[in-house]
């Protein structure tokens, strides 16, 4: 093995029997990998960062549960010095982190909260990492080499950079948002508007791609739904392959973004044809996720469309009505379970929002309701 990659190793804290066994079984990169973001001996097993940092072992396993990780068997030694440091550290600010609420399980709802939203992150930059990997491998490089390479490659300090400053940036947002300008009497839930957008025949479409050609289709979906998103001034919540949540206080902003999106698969072709659901009503925000009879019905709603078609609750076509933009056509009201009998519209851009006639949501024509597609 190259001197250097070995000093390097070394020094990061790989034992000469880590790097022996590494060469032996073809998997010097992986280690690179592993030395570059988590540097250090990993000598301590989870009772041991635990008692050196001075948290209740439960606590701590609740900690790395949170985090997305199973339970690691006792006595195995896969923690580092700098595990030790991090648990101190949650034990000793957890004030300053979360003011009043200092009890063990407002810190881990907490700690799950930024391990799910970086789990995110973690799978985009390691999709691109091992990517880079097993291309080196094709060309026929070997495994020390392209670690060797990897050393100069990847820079965790400018991701790490990015990182804190997305972070720095979400969160100012979503504290003006909370907090600036808001009347609300205390527990009162905020009404929002809430959208759901699917591809259609996504199941059927998954099984015909093989998975290099399906993986390009979820990006290629996830990239027009962020950019659209981000761009009509709405907020992504999550993506879940097929089908992507959104909201906004705005419901002018909620309609144009499902009927933008919509319009958007169907004229790229490398989309197949999406549908939307969308409602207003109160919403309870919860660890970067909503909850309500609201987000039920956007979800139901999204499942009644038709292909590049959106439907809308009462609530909206209500809200929109002296809207010239849009025309919204009553449909047969549903049962949905859970909430119970709602009248729902199909919605639509005005052809010429300036003449358009705004009557409010009028009732189309017997026979032109659209039909559900799946």
């Amino acid at each position: 093995m190259d001197r250097r990659l070995t000093r390097f190793l070394s020094k990061r804290g790989a034992s000469a029997t880590d790097i022996e066994a590494a060469e032996r079984d073809g998997t010097v990169t992986l280690l690179t990998v592993d030395r570059l973001l988590v540097p250090g001996e990993h000598h301590l097993d989870a009772d041991e960062v635990a008692r050196r940092s001075g948290m209740p072992p439960e606590t701590a396993i609740m900690l790395w549960r949170a985090l997305g990780f199973p339970d690691v068997p006792e006595g195995e030694a896969v923690f580092t010095d700098e595990s030790v440091e991090v648990l101190r550290l949650l034990q000793s600010r957890a004030d300053a982190l979360l003011f009043a609420q200092t009890d063990a399980d407002a810190l881990v709802a907490q700690v799950r909260a930024v391990g799910s939203g970086l789990s995110r992150v973690a799978e985009a930059i390691s999709d691109q990492l091992a990517e880079g990997i097993l291309t080196a491998r094709a060309e026929g490089l070997d495994d020390a080499t392209i670690a060797a390479d990897l050393i100069d490659t990847l820079d965790w300090p400018l991701l790490a950079r990015l990182n804190d400053y997305a972070l720095r940036v979400q969160l100012r947002a979503a504290v003006w948002r909370k907090v600036i300008g808001d009347q609300r009497l205390a527990g009162e839930i905020p009404r929002l508007g809430v959208g759901f957008v699917d591809l259609v025949g996504y199941t059927a479409i998954s099984q015909e791609l093989d998975g290099r050609e399906l993986a390009a289709l979820v990006a290629r979906f996830e990239s027009v739904t962020y950019d659209t998103v981000a761009r009509l001034g709405a907020r992504l919540v999550k993506t879940i392959g097929d089908e992507v949540m959104f909201v906004t206080e705005d419901p002018e902003i909620l309609m144009n973004v499902a009927l933008e999106l919509t319009a958007r698969t169907e004229s790229d072709v490398g989309l197949p044809q999406a549908r939307a659901g969308v409602a207003l009503g109160p919403a309870l925000a919860r660890e970067g996720d909503y909850y309500g009879a609201v987000v039920n019905l956007a979800h139901r709603l999204v499942e009644i469309a038709r292909p590049v078609s959106a439907v809308v609750s009462a609530e909206v076509a209500n809200a929109l009505e002296a809207n010239p933009s849009f025309r919204f056509h009553r449909m047969r009201s549903r049962r949905i379970r859970g909430i119970g009998r709602v009248e729902i519209y199909s919605a639509s851009r005005s052809s010429d929002p300036s003449e358009a006639p705004r009557t409010g949501p009028s009732a189309p024509p017997e026979g032109s309701e659209p039909s559900a597609t799946g």
